[in-house]
Order: structure tokens, then C-alpha cells, then sequence
């Protein structure tokens, strides 16, 4: 019935897509080094550019940026900086530059666990209750209204513990608000989610965390955590095309787009039509929320110098003046968390440990540190060696672009160390054909399924509600409903308020063009960052599968007026260029995985949707599915949304 989940399995490799796509792409590459000087032996060499834009080619990607750096004791500077770029920052053919600026996704929390290093390196802030704010404070002394439903958590999780992903808690990200959520929203309703797993029993990677650890330079400063970075790393780093604000990345003109698949469907292998995200996934003056998990917009260049500063124990690449003291560089790198389940995907590799905002092992010996990131419509990943002062940096505008960012990133390490050349892509080939492979099997619904009446009637007409997910009213697709005629039913329906619009939207025919309707099927509007709607397809009895879709609608349309009343809505071409982007700009994105959703009416106590199968996105070997033998459909969900019972 539900497909086998490998997406989490395979997400810190940051998962590519390898399918074809229909955009029209010119490639163009560049190499340049660094104004201070360039190395007779260079870091990013003629092959490994040729490779890097056969793999953009063979991989059908956008554009790719590459940086590599080295402290090298024969240039005036003391550092060697290269960089490389490949294929297109947006879809007008801008090419691609060391100054374009990507979404880095996760790559961001180094960015987090800098910054609160600076504020325990303070020595003058304390928590709640007056004493020394330490890595060890507890976060209920020093984040207001701060609660888990495992109370062990609640009172004993620390600072490191939200950094280390030690919580218990699964990630959790359908529940994410991007427009309409605030620090008090998520905080406050943090104590609605289900764990998984006993506090610091396993490692479960949680951006919700970094969330709430992006509040406490308000809580402690009275700053935002967007200005605190600015202040104390972005200015003195001279990272000066680095912000969170995606109106200061916008106006910059430097901003690449992030490119995603329309209509993709890899259960019934649509591979869909590459499209740009535009406007940018998350909304202007909404970027809190995200800023301390993944909310860093940057360039190739920037990062070098960031790369270099962590290199150089702390200090500036060139200036060589403190910018993070030593002991902060060193605490963020231990390792505290065994990640990844404790055992390598390949041999070169040992098993990780995650300090905070970073993933400690060893590359055939060589010690390396790195992160990966990943948000619609960028994969980017930034690794350094220590013990060798190299560090390498890769960049995608492709939300399928995480293999080419690695493979890039290996054969780079490999020249640089002087190491025989692994062929990791065509290992990251196999992983991707055996996934399409596996996400394509499900089992079929049964010939003659059992339909009941009474739970349709009520999914048509009811509310549900989760605390933290939110609400949502299912609506009946009509053209399902006929299936039902051999229940010998003659009664309609019923049908709610809202349904009526929701279902005759642009965004939803087009999902519906696209959604075979061979079973009494609901839609949901759902308010999740990265779902809009959630697809209801009858499986068995009481038994949905679900999938989650995005679309960026409303955002386009929201785009497309700012740009008619700037513009002028009177001239000829501003209306063809508006109608065109109106057309062709919209996107819709299933997710792959599909989950459980059961409908349970069992009398006043037991009355709503349990929600199950990977849901929440649990990871580690120790953690564990809610419930057990014998226990009701309530305590088995990963999410409960109970029925609200409207007066």
C-alpha cells in the first residue's frame, strides 16, 4: 500500500533526480582564482572542470558552482581561492558566477551554532534565572514558553541538545508555517508533536530546533538572530553578498533561481518539466522561521572566505584578526551524536558523529567535516579538511542536484589529496536507478475493496485538527463520486463551504488533471511551507494512501500583481510578459513517498485521522513507531488530527 521510504535513507547524500528534463539549457564554465594570487597546482584542475560540466550535461542540471581553498605559504595572502561555475543561474541564461548567490539550506546551522558560541563566549548573558548562559543551559531557563510532550526532554534537553539532534523528536516538517508562523507559535505548540524515541537515546535530525535556538538572540539581546549573524559574521568576514533577506538577494541581481520538476510523479515514473521557482520558496519578510535551519543566502566566493576562516582556527583568511574565538571553532566540531545510523553507505568512509551544524568522520583516513543543505530548489554542500587546510565548496540551482554537488566534491578531494580517483558517480547513479526502482512499488488496492458509507459521508463534512499542523476540511473530488454508484447509495454527498472554490482553482485542476481518480479521492488545502495540499486516495475500508503536493499558486499570483502595478498594467508587452509567466511559471511537486492515513470513529473518545507510515520522518536505528500491540489507532498515529466538533 505505501511506497518504501528511502528518501530519508538517502537524504544525507541530498538526493538527485537523474531524468531528463525539457528546458532549454546553454552551458557555459569559467574558472578564476582568487584576486590575491593563483597556485601553479591548481585546486580545481582543466579535467576536473571538463568532468564537472560533462556530470552537469549528464545529470541535466541547471547550473553548478565550485569553490576550492587551500592555505598555500606561496601566495602574498597565504591562501589559495578557486573557483569554478557551470550552466545557468536563471531561466533569462544568466550564467552562472562565483558571485551568484544560492539558497544553502541546512548549511545554514553552522551559521546557528557560530552564533551561539559568541553568545556563550560572552560571558555576560545569562538564562531565565540569572545564571551564565553555558552549552549546557537548559533551554526551559532561557527560551519562554519552551515544552515537549516527553517531559524527560522538556526539563533536561540543553543547548547542545537541540544542536546535536538529540531530542527524541522526528523532524516533524509538515508542520512548518512559513507565512503565519512566529518563534512563540512554533515554540508554544512544540509540546503537541509525537516523539520517537527516548530523550538522547538516538540522533533524529530536527530543523524545528534550530528554530527555536534562532530565538535566543531576541530573548538575550533584544536583536534578531538575522542581524546578530550580520553584526558578528556576515561584516567582519566581508561576506558581503550574504544575507537571509530574500529582498536584499532579489535586488542584488545576483540571486540564482532554484529550479524544481513540474508534475513530477516517480511512483507512476512522470519525471515532469524542469521549471524555475519563482518567486523564491520562501516569502519576503517571512524568512524567520527558516533563518536558523536553512535560511542563509550565499555565494561561492563568501563561502570561501567562511570555509577559510574555520581553516585558519577562527580568524580571518586575510586580515588574520579573530573572528570566532578558537575554543567555539573547536566545541561546534566535536562530535556528541552518532549519525547516519552508525555505519557508512561506502567503504572509504567511517561511520559520522554530528556536533552542531556539522558531521565529523574520515575520508580514507583523512578527517573531514562537512554539511549538506538542501531547500526547494538548491542542493549545496561545503566539506574541509583540517589536518590538510582544503576545504571544498558545491553549489546547485537544481532541487535534484544533490548527487552532481557530491560527485563534484569527491573527484576535487581526490586530485587535491593526491588520492586514487573514486568513480562515485556511477555509485550515485546505482543509488538513484535502485530508488526509482523501489519507489515504484506498492501494493495494489484490493479488486473489490470495502467502502464504508459513513466514514466518506464524514470525511465530506467534518474538521480536523492538530495543534501544531493545523486544520483542514477534506473536500470530495467529484469526479470520484460517481464511483460510488455501486453501493447503491442514492443520497449526495455532502460538501463544505470551501470546497467549492478550492476544487475549481487553477492549481487544483491542474493536480487533478494529472491524479488518476480510479478511487473515491478527497483533497485537502493545508497550510504547511512545503505542502498546499494533501491527495486523499481510498485504499481499503477506512484505510487512505496519502500524498503531499506543493504548488506555488498563490505565490506567483501574489508575484505576478506586484509586477503588473510596478510595471503598468496598460502597456501591451508588461500584460504578454505577465500572461506568459502566468502560464508557464506555475509549478506542482508530489513528494514520492506515500503515507497512511486512517479514519477512526470509535465514539466520543477516538474520533479523527491518524496519520502513519513515515509521516513525521523519524530517523536512527533506536527510534521507534508510536503505540504498540494492541493499542488503539490514536496512540499508533505518528500524527493525530482529531475531529473538532463544531457548534
Amino acid at each position: 500500500m505505501r511506497i518504501t521510504n528511502l528518501w530519508l535513507q538517502l537524504a544525507s547524500i541530498s538526493l538527485s533526480a537523474f531524468v531528463p528534463f525539457t528546458l532549454s539549457i546553454e552551458l557555459s564554465n569559467s574558472i578564476s582564482q582568487s584576486p590575491f594570487g593563483a597556485s601553479e597546482n591548481h585546486l580545481i584542475s582543466s579535467e576536473t572542470r571538463s568532468y564537472a560540466q560533462d556530470l552537469v550535461k549528464r545529470w541535466n542540471t541547471p547550473g553548478l558552482s565550485i569553490a576550492a581553498v587551500k592555505r598555500d605559504a606561496s601566495q602574498p595572502s597565504g591562501w589559495n581561492h578557486e573557483f569554478a561555475s557551470f550552466g545557468i543561474a536563471r531561466a533569462d541564461g544568466s550564467p552562472i558566477t562565483p558571485d551568484t548567490v544560492f539558497a544553502i539550506g541546512s548549511n545554514s546551522k553552522l551559521f546557528l551554532a557560530v552564533s551561539i558560541g559568541l553568545l556563550v563566549h560572552n560571558g555576560s548573558l545569562t538564562d531565565l534565572k540569572g545564571r551564565r548562559l553555558s552549552w549546557q543551559t537548559k533551554v526551559k531557563d532561557v527560551v519562554p514558553g519552551w515544552g515537549l510532550m516527553d517531559k524527560d526532554a522538556e526539563s533536561g534537553s540543553t543547548i547542545q541538545d537541540l544542536l546535536s539532534h538529540r531530542t527524541g523528536l522526528p523532524r516533524h516538517e509538515f508542520s512548518y508555517k512559513l507565512k503565519d508562523g512566529h518563534f512563540s507559535d512554533v515554540i508554544s505548540t512544540l509540546r503537541h508533536l509525537r516523539p520517537s524515541a527516548e530523550f538522547r537515546e538516538t540522533y533524529q535530525y530536527n530543523n524545528l530546533m534550530y528554530t527555536v535556538l534562532s530565538y535566543l538572540p531576541t530573548v538575550l539581546l533584544n536583536q534578531t538572530y538575522a542581524s546578530y549573524v550580520s553584526q558578528h559574521i556576515f561584516r567582519p568576514l566581508n561576506m558581503s553578498a550574504s544575507t537571509f533577506s530574500v529582498a536584499e538577494a532579489e535586488q542584488s541581481g545576483l540571486f540564482a533561481d532554484g529550479f524544481q520538476y513540474d508534475l513530477v510523479d516517480l511512483p507512476n515514473g512522470k519525471n515532469g518539466t524542469l521549471k524555475p521557482i519563482v518567486p523564491f520558496f520562501i516569502p519576503k519578510g517571512h524568512e524567520e522561521i527558516l533563518a536558523g535551519g536553512g535560511g542563509v543566502l550565499s555565494s561561492a566566493r563568501d563561502l570561501a572566505l567562511w570555509v577559510s576562516m574555520f581553516l585558519n582556527e577562527g580568524k580571518h583568511p586575510y586580515a588574520n584578526v579573530t573572528i570566532v574565538p578558537k575554543q567555539v571553532i573547536e566545541h561546534i566540531a566535536h562530535g556528541r551524536s552518532v549519525a547516519d545510523g552508525g555505519k557508512p553507505m561506502f567503504p572509504e568512509l567511517s561511520p559520522k558523529v554530528y556536533g552542531a551544524g556539522q558531521a565529523r568522520y574520515s575520508y580514507r583516513g583523512r578527517e573531514i567535516v562537512e554539511h549538506g543543505g538542501a531547500i526547494p530548489g538548491f542542493k549545496t554542500g561545503i566539506a574541509r579538511f583540517p589536518q590538510d587546510q582544503f576545504g571544498v565548496i558545491s553549489l546547485s540551482n537544481d532541487d535534484n542536484g544533490g548527487f552532481i554537488t557530491e560527485s563534484v566534491k569527491w573527484r576535487v578531494v581526490d586530485d587535491v589529496l593526491g588520492l586514487e580517483r573514486v568513480d562515485w558517480n556511477s555509485r550515485y547513479e546505482k543509488i538513484w536507478s535502485d530508488y526509482l526502482e523501489n519507489v515504484q512499488k506498492h501494493t495494489p488496492r484490493p479488486a473489490h475493496p470495502q467502502i464504508s458509507i459513513a466514514s466518506l459521508v464524514s470525511l465530506a463534512k467534518d474538521t480536523f485538527n492538530h495543534p501544531m499542523y493545523g486544520t483542514f476540511r477534506p473536500c470530495l473530488v467529484p469526479g470520484s463520486q460517481v464511483l460510488l454508484s455501486f453501493t447503491q447509495s442514492s443520497f449526495a454527498l455532502p460538501e463544505q463551504p470551501h470546497c467549492r472554490g478550492f476544487l475549481a482553482s487553477p492549481p487544483t485542476q491542474r493536480l487533478l488533471s494529472t491524479t488518476n481518480l480510479a478511487s473515491p479521492t478527497f483533497l485537502i488545502p493545508f497550510g504547511s511551507g512545503i505542502a498546499t495540499h494533501l491527495v486523499l486516495e481510498h485504499f481499503d475500508g477506512n484505510i487512505f494512501n496519502l500524498t503531499a503536493v506543493w504548488t506555488n499558486w498563490a505565490s506567483r499570483q501574489e508575484y505576478i500583481n506586484i509586477r503588473t502595478r510596478k510595471h503598468g498594467s496598460s502597456r501591451l508587452e508588461n500584460l504578454t510578459s505577465v500572461d506568459r509567466e502566468r502560464d508557464e511559471g506555475d509549478l506542482i511537486t508530489r513528494w514520492p513517498e506515500t503515507f497512511e492515513v486512517e479514519w477512526v470513529d470509535n465514539g466520543s473518545t477516538e474520533r479523527g485521522l491518524a496519520f502513519r507510515g513515515g509521516f513525521w520522518g523519524k530517523e536512527g536505528p533506536d527510534s521507534r513507531n508510536p503505540g504498540g500491540t494492541g493499542s488503539t489507532a490514536k496512540e499508533g498515529a505518528e500524527v493525530w488530527f482529531r475531529k473538532v466538533e463544531l457548534k
